[in-house]
């Protein structure tokens, strides 16, 4: 941009310099001749003004750009204060938050990979897969990453052990 408005600094003072010698010409062929130069250098001044122009459009819109980023950003930043890295039952590691809705606290849970993407995707109980070794699936519906979330109630329980009796004494029936 700096190399533009020079240009046209210079095109300007040019410009200046030969209405100056039309203005002290002392013949016809001088004024032609310095008139002709002088259209040269308002054509030159004329192409280095739009060209500045476009420099110009260019910078707003990239400061634009950057404007709509930092709100991105601004607007992240605001939507994810709360949450927290957590490690669930299982081991997987997800984005929690507690919040109260109703006068009832609850957790809500966000997709790691969709956060780290500056998105927040609450993770759902899972549909096709409900559970999974033992415990509960969820899944994010922006990118279906699924997670193992909390043990299932029967997994919970400590299953008795099953014990046979023989009703031979052991030595068998013949």
């Amino acid at each position: 941009m700096i190399a533009e408005l020079s240009a046209a600094m210079t095109a300007i003072k040019e410009t200046a310099g030969l209405a100056k010698v039309i203005n002290d010409a002392k013949t016809d062929a001088e004024v032609k001749a310095a008139t002709i130069e002088l259209q040269n250098k308002l054509i030159t001044l004329q192409a280095e003004c739009f060209s500045l122009g476009d420099v110009i459009r260019l910078r707003d819109e990239e400061a634009m750009h950057l404007k709509a980023k930092i709100a991105e950003f601004e607007s992240f930043k605001s939507e994810s204060e709360g949450y927290e890295l957590h490690k669930t039952e299982a081991g997987s590691l997800v984005y929690s938050k507690h919040l109260v809705v109703n006068d009832v606290q609850i957790t809500v849970n966000a997709c790691p990979s969709c956060f780290q993407q500056k998105k927040i995707s609450m993770l759902q109980p899972g549909v096709d897969k409900v559970v999974k070794g033992s415990y509960w699936i969820h899944f994010c519906p922006c990118c279906n990453s699924e997670f193992k979330m909390d043990k299932t109630p029967a997994a919970n329980k400590s299953t008795p052990q099953v014990r046979r009796i023989d009703p031979f004494g052991g030595r068998g029936a013949w």
